[in-house]
């Protein structure tokens, strides 16, 4: 469970085998190390209503009093404009495109989390954008590279069961 200063009730997020930990250099720190009131920055997905935490960014310090707690969500869309210092995603959620703006520490990776270079970001491409809101402002902080606009292949196994008679 994560409180947060934009909503009156904690926030729960599932995690698993999968979900990284990290201290504010990236660098892996223990689960163990993740206790109660400690603050963090959990990067996630959304999976229906459930929020999977794939990342966990644990911070040394709280905020000094007056200083707010960024907040990381991400948007699930295509590429419709990438240039300057915008990126524009139309993701389902919405009827118009999403405006983010992006610069020199915004980080571009592809699913398995292996940098990609920015010259690979293009209209069209199926995309994962990780932002922070500073004040109205979306600021880009990682943009994921996807495969595929389709979500994963659920796998699903077929069995089939053949009956022979034999006459007499």
């Amino acid at each position: 469970l994560i409180r947060t200063e934009a909503s009156p009730e904690p926030l729960s997020y599932s995690y698993s085998t999968t979900t990284t930990y990290v201290d504010e250099t990236g660098a892996p720190v223990s689960i163990k190390t993740v206790k109660s009131g400690l603050p963090v920055t959990v990067y996630y997905t959304k999976d229906g209503g459930r929020l999977i935490a794939s990342k966990v960014v644990v911070r040394r310090a709280a905020p000094a009093p007056g200083q707010s707690i960024e907040t990381v969500t991400n948007s699930v869309g295509t590429i419709t404009e990438f240039g300057g210092d915008r990126l524009l995603i139309r993701t389902e959620a919405s009827p118009e495109p999403l405006s983010y703006s992006y610069s020199t520490t915004t980080t571009y990776v592809d699913e398995t989390g292996a940098p990609v270079s920015i010259k690979t970001v293009k209209s069209g491409l199926p995309v994962t954008v990780y932002y922070t809101k500073v004040g109205d402002r979306l600021v880009a902080t990682k943009v994921m590279v996807r495969k595929s606009t389709e979500p994963a292949p659920r796998i699903i196994e077929k069995k089939t069961t053949t009956t022979t008679t034999r006459d007499k």
